[in-house]
C-alpha cells in the first residue's frame, strides 16, 4: 500500500548573519561556490523537505518512491519551532537541593514558560508562500527563530535564525563564564516537527509521515565529515530497535572506505589529525594504501588488524581501568566525565563492520562499478545526517545525546513527534551556542578535540601555506565569539602547489 512520507526525516538548517541562504547537503548537489553574500555576510543554510508517495516491504524497507509536487497535489506544510535551552537542566547534569531533581538553568525564574522561545506553528499551502517564526520571546525579549517558504514545486524550505545571542534586560550584566550554562542568556537555535497533508484532486487530504527540523550553528568545514556522524548514531538506534541490521555482506567501498576516509579529513582542521593521517604520517595515510586495505586475503590481515587495534571497542565499559585503550580518532567521547583520556567510540554497528573487515569478511569492490542504487528518500535522510556530528555529545553541537536513544524515534531516522516537544532535541545544548563553540577546541592535557569537522581547530590559511594556524585566531573571549563568529573562515576544497587535493581556509573576514 502506498503512503506519503516527508524526507529528509530530519532536516538540518544552519545559522548565518545574511538574509540570503543556500540549500543544505542533498544527494548529488554541488556545494555553493561562496558561503558569503555580496556584502560579506555568512549565508544561512536552509533545510529542504519534500513529500514522496512510497511503497514499503513488510520489513519496512523502501521498494519504490515518487516525489509529489505542487503539480500533482495540494501540499499544506506546518512547522513548529522552539528553543527550550533557558528552561532546561544544566549541563553536565548536577543535582539540586533535592537529589532527585536536576539543577536547572535560570533556576530563579518561577514562570518557566517565559524561558521557552516558542514561535508557534506556522502553515503554508501551495507554492510560493512564506511565513516567519517571529512570535517567540525569552523573558519578554522578542527572539525571531527564522522563516519557512515553499518553492515553485511546493517543496518546503526552513531557514533558521541569524546566529544571534543576547542577554535579557533583567540580566543585562550577566557574564558568560561557562561553556554550556549562562543564565539570562539566549540564542536563536531551535528545532521542531514538520508535518504535511496531501490532497490529490477531490480526494480527502491525507497526512504524510512527519519529519523534524533542527536549526543549528554553522558548519565551518562543510567538506569534512565526522568519523561518527549523526546518521551513524541514528542508524545504531534503529539497530537497537530491530528496525535495521549490520550490513551484510560488507562492501569495502560502501561501508569501510568512507569511515577510513573521514579520518583522513581531520588533517585539514586538526593538527593532531595531520600528525596521524597526513603525508609522511606512515601507515595512517590510508590514501596511499587503498589497494592493500581493500584486499581481503591473509596478505593484508596485519594492515587491517592494525587499523582496528587503534580504535576504541564500544563493548569495553567506559570506566575501563586502562586509560590508554583506543587512540583514534583524536576526539573526546561523550563519557568525558568518566575519563578525559578516552577517545570517541565508533558505534557498535560501525565497529562490527570494521571487525568483520579486519577478519577478511568483506567484498573487495574497490575497482568495480557501484551496484546498489539508493532510492532518493533514503539518500536524503542519509546525506542530511551525515553532515552532522555523531559525538561527542558534551553536550552537542547540532543536537544532544537524545539522538542516541532508540526511544526518540517512531521509525528509522524519524523523530517521534507524539512524544517530543518542539525545542526538545536542542534543549541541552550550550546557551549561548558561541560559548561552547569557543571552549570546545583541544584540551592541552589530553590532546583530544571535540568537533573539528564543524568547528575547526587548526587550518591552512591558503594552498601555499607551509603550516597551519589557529582557526579562531583574533577572537577575544566568549563575548568576542558572540560578536565575531560570522567573520571566521570556511574550510573548502583546494588544490595544493603539487597538484594534490587539500582543504584550506577561505572567506575569512576577521583580521
Amino acid at each position: 500500500m502506498a503512503t506519503f512520507e516527508i524526507h529528509p526525516a530530519i532536516g538540518i538548517a544552519r545559522a548565518g548573519n545574511s538574509p540570503e541562504f543556500f540549500i543544505g547537503p542533498e544527494p548529488g548537489a554541488t556545494p555553493p561556490a561562496k558561503y558569503r553574500d555580496s556584502a560579506g555576510r555568512l549565508l544561512r543554510q536552509a533545510a529542504r523537505f519534500r513529500v514522496f508517495r512510497v511503497s514499503r516491504a513488510a520489513d519496512g524497507s523502501l521498494r519504490s518512491a515518487t516525489e509529489v509536487t505542487a503539480a500533482d497535489a495540494t501540499i499544506e506544510w506546518t512547522v513548529h519551532l522552539a528553543n527550550r535551552k533557558g528552561a532546561a537542566p544544566e549541563f553536565p547534569p548536577a543535582p539540586a537541593r533535592r537529589a532527585t531533581e536536576p539543577r536547572m538553568r535560570n533556576a530563579g525564574v518561577t514562570d518557566r514558560a517565559t524561558l521557552v522561545i516558542d514561535a508557534g506553528p506556522r502553515t503554508l499551502a501551495g507554492a510560493g508562500g512564506a511565513a516567519a517564526f517571529d512570535a517567540g520571546r525569552f523573558l519578554g525579549t522578542k527572539v525571531p527563530l527564522g522563516e519557512m517558504r515553499t518553492d515553485a514545486d511546493g517543496r518546503l524550505l526552513v531557514v533558521g535564525g541569524f546566529g544571534a545571542s543576547g542577554v535579557s534586560p533583567r540580566g543585562a550584566r550577566a557574564p558568560i563564564d561557562h561553556f554550556a550554562n549562562n543564565d539570562n542568556w539566549y540564542d536563536d537555535m531551535s528545532d521542531g516537527p514538520v508535518t504535511a497533508t496531501v490532497k490529490v484532486g477531490t480526494r480527502r487530504a491525507v497526512a504524510a509521515s512527519p519529519a523534524w527540523v533542527v536549526a543549528a550553528p554553522p558548519d565551518f568545514a562543510p567538506g569534512i565529515v565526522n568519523f561518527v556522524t549523526l546518521y551513524d548514531v541514528a542508524y545504531q538506534a534503529a539497530v537497537g530497535r530491530g528496525w535495521r541490521k549490520v550490513p551484510d555482506p560488507i562492501s569495502f567501498t560502501r561501508h569501510v572506505q568512507p569511515m577510513l576516509d573521514r579520518a583522513l579529513g581531520y588533517q585539514w582542521v586538526l593538527q593532531l589529525g595531520r600528525q596521524g593521517h597526513g603525508p609522511f604520517s606512515g601507515f595512517g595515510d590510508f590514501s596511499t594504501r587503498w589497494d592493500q586495505l581493500a584486499d581481503p586475503s591473509p596478505n593484508s590481515v596485519f594492515a587491517r588488524e592494525l587499523v582496528l587495534g587503534v580504535l576504541r571497542d564500544p563493548s569495553v565499559p567506559p570506566d575501563s581501568a586502562d586509560p590508554e585503550f583506543g587512540i583514534m580518532p583524536r576526539l573526546h567521547h561523550s563519557d568525558y566525565l568518566t575519563s578525559q583520556n578516552h577517545v570517541l567510540r565508533a558505534t557498535v554497528t560501525q565497529y562490527e563492520v570494521l571487525k568483520r573487515w579486519a577478519a577478511g569478511d568483506f567484498v573487495n569492490d574497490l575497482k568495480k562499478p557501484k551496484a546498489v542504487k539508493e532510492l532518493l528518500p533514503d539518500a536524503l535522510d542519509r546525506v542530511s545526517l551525515e553532515a552532522c556530528s555523531g559525538g561527542p555529545f558534551f553536550p552537542g553541537i547540532e543536537v544532544g545525546s537524545v539522538m542516541a536513544d532508540g526511544a526518540t524515534y517512531s521509525e528509522p531516522f524519524r523523530v517521534d513527534a507524539a512524544t517530543h516537544q518542539p525545542g526538545e532535541l536542542t534543549a541541552g545544548n550550550a546557551v549561548p551556542w558561541q560559548a561552547d563553540f569557543l571552549a570546545c577546541s583541544v584540551d592541552a592535557q589530553s590532546q583530544l578535540g571535540w568537533w573539528p569537522a564543524q568547528r575547526p581547530y587548526q587550518v591552512f590559511p591558503g594552498a601555499k601555506a607551509k603550516t597551519s594556524e589557529f582557526w579562531s585566531r583574533g577572537v577575544s573571549g566568549f563575548r568576542g565569539m558572540v560578536k565575531q563568529w560570522s567573520e571566521l573562515g570556511i574550510v573548502v576544497p583546494a588544490v595544493g602547489p603539487d597538484g594534490t587535493p587539500m582543504f584550506v581556509e577561505s572567506e575569512r573576514r576577521l583580521s
